[in-house]
């Protein structure tokens, strides 16, 4: 994720230094950026550029500012707003499919603020399905009528939601409590339907890339996976398959723990690996000194993820393990 962070005031840019800090190191956040005033020339330059836009300031200079570039829930980003003393952090566009909502509770827990969601399905302690599908990495089919299926949320009546059984993983009280769930093994994909509206939920493929050290531990690598996966909020299940270097191919520790989750482990090759050129891969001095290539996480989990592949964890290191994570929508 990308998130671009704008203020106006004194008081404003020391929240957004706030921010700064704390976001540049997690990794599930990719690059942020800052700007200080200029606000509305600001978000015409860089509105389609990032996935969050965090404003501190007054909602009207916010609202008036994005108000221009708005276009669709499935494409906005999400859009927060900050008042100066950082009293509420405010879900401001994009709640659902552009993530805000999960974003305000983050942000608000960094800055010790009241966060603000409005979205109806989430204030009546609802699911949306357009929350599901971006809980999960799904992209949507039939999105205009997915205001049926929350409004039914919304109305208390129950939804009925058709899931393969590869992702009956996805279950848990509040969706069961929303739902009327089917599991249905011919399926490949998500159905939510309610008087003939039709959501599809198509899953998108996801890749996790490991790096390691020699002869590491099987424990190790158990544990790198693990943690990923639940600074990811989803469980391993989600993964589709792994990918790593021919080097470490025969990596004991970590073909134990394809066994161990029941995935298939990609191979890519280090030629490969030298010609392939992505802005969003990191350089390892230790990995180009020992194998000629900038990284190993990072490339081999979007080499293996096709040429629409864009990263969604960054390289993470983890006593000896290197984990990265990304997603083909």
């Amino acid at each position: 994720m990308k998130i671009v962070i704008l203020s106006v005031t004194n008081q404003g840019k020391l929240i957004s230094d706030k921010l700064y800090d704390s976001l540049i190191n997690n990794p599930l956040i990719l690059h942020v950026e800052q700007y200080h005033k200029n606000v509305k020339e600001t978000i015409k330059n860089i509105f389609n550029e990032f996935d969050c836009i965090i404003g501190i300031m007054a909602s009207g200079i916010m609202i008036r500012s994005i108000a221009p570039h708005v276009n669709s829930k499935l494409s906005d980003p999400a859009v927060l707003l900050i008042d100066d003393n950082a009293n509420f952090t405010i879900s401001l566009l994009s709640g659902h499919f552009g993530g805000a909502n999960d974003l305000t509770l983050k942000i608000a827990s960094i800055i010790d603020s009241t966060p603000v969601i409005t979205t109806s399905t989430d204030v009546n302690n609802k699911i949306g399905i357009d929350s599901i599908a971006k809980r999960f990495y799904c992209s949507l089919e039939n999105p205009k009528n997915i205001k049926f299926i929350n409004k039914a949320l919304v109305d208390n009546v129950l939804v009925d939601l058709y899931l393969p059984s590869k992702f009956s993983f996805i279950l848990s009280k509040d969706i069961e409590n929303s739902y009327d769930v089917h599991i249905d093994d011919t399926l490949d994909v998500i159905i939510s339907s309610i008087d003939g509206h039709d959501v599809i939920l198509k899953p998108n493929t996801l890749v996790m890339g490991i790096g390691a050290r020699r002869d590491i531990a099987s424990e190790k690598v158990n544990h790198a996976i693990l943690e990923a996966c639940n600074l990811l909020d989803i469980p391993v299940d989600r993964i589709d398959f792994f990918a790593t270097a021919d080097v470490k191919a025969n990596e004991q520790g970590i073909l134990d723990n394809m066994k161990l989750f029941n995935k298939e482990l990609e191979i890519v090759s280090m030629d490969t690996i030298k010609n392939y050129q992505n802005e969003e891969c990191s350089k390892s001095d230790f990995v180009m000194k020992q194998f000629g290539v900038k990284g190993v996480c990072e490339p081999v989990c979007l080499i293996s993820n096709g040429e629409n592949s864009h990263l969604i964890f960054k390289k993470t290191a983890y006593n000896g393990v290197t984990i990265a994570v990304s997603v083909n929508d």
